[in-house]
């Protein structure tokens, strides 16, 4: 891998390097408009970079914020939502405002050490008795909107059976960097699932030069907490509003 987090980062914010050294601290980005997941559209991502806040934000609302926040000092995090819920207000209908970690594995993260996983690699064939209980025009469509994800190998499975107890993939990659989503069962919760589905993804994006990240509401402990335990670290820390799909 022959980039950096900051590289993967200034990317995904659109950030100009020679603009940023400025002064410039709002970035109009493309991305902003680009769901992550299937599920979330991140209108705007707030962070510090070098000490200085700085803000990422889909291009319709570049103007408006560049106008709403001139003269504005805001730097906790607190007050940053404050002032974008006031901004977002008349602008969306339903948005969230949430503080969020963005993590990356540690120097010391070794992914080859950890043995006897049970996670597996997600298969069409994993994944069609999974829907044993549904007809075949549903199967279809939930094929359709899954295949590209499981022929390219980028997410992996915890199975009860036939059942699919733990999962975890890379939703997606940009700027070389891959999301990674996990979910678990609730009943199954607190088996070391979790950190063997990401720890397999984590290896899928080393063996194809991307850089795991590790995206998570700053409320959600459990996920944090799975996270630390791998191995990884806090990068940023961010305000981020934006829209469930």
């Amino acid at each position: 891998m022959n980039f950096t987090f900051q590289d993967y980062y200034y990317g995904y914010l659109s950030i100009d390097k020679k603009e940023l050294e400025i002064g410039k601290r709002i970035f109009s980005s493309d991305q902003r408009n680009k769901p992550l997941n299937g599920q979330f559209v991140q209108y705007l991502i707030s962070t510090h970079i070098d000490g200085r806040l700085i803000f990422s934000v889909a291009p319709q609302y570049y103007d408006d914020l560049f106008e709403f926040i001139k003269g504005q000092a805001v730097d906790d995090a607190d007050e940053i939502i404050e002032m974008l819920d006031i901004f977002f207000s008349n602008k969306l209908e339903s948005f969230k405002l949430r503080k969020m970690y963005r993590l990356i594995p540690g120097e010391d993260y070794d992914i080859w050490s950890s043995s006897n996983s049970s996670a597996v690699k997600l298969t069409k064939e994993i994944f069609m008795e999974a829907l044993e209980n549904i007809d075949e025009a549903e199967k279809t469509e939930a094929w359709e909107s899954k295949k590209g994800e499981i022929l390219e190998g980028r997410k992996f499975v915890v199975l009860d059976g036939k059942k699919v107890v733990s999962a975890c993939k890379i939703s997606d990659i940009d700027f070389g960097g891959g999301n990674i989503a996990v979910w678990t069962d609730s009943a199954y919760r607190n088996k070391g699932f979790g950190k063997e589905v990401v720890t397999e993804a984590v290896k899928w994006c080393v063996n194809n030069s991307i850089l795991p990240i590790y995206w998570v509401d700053a409320e959600n402990t459990a996920s944090i907490s799975l996270a630390k335990g791998l191995g990884f670290e806090v990068k940023s820390q961010e305000v981020v509003a934006s829209i469930t799909l």
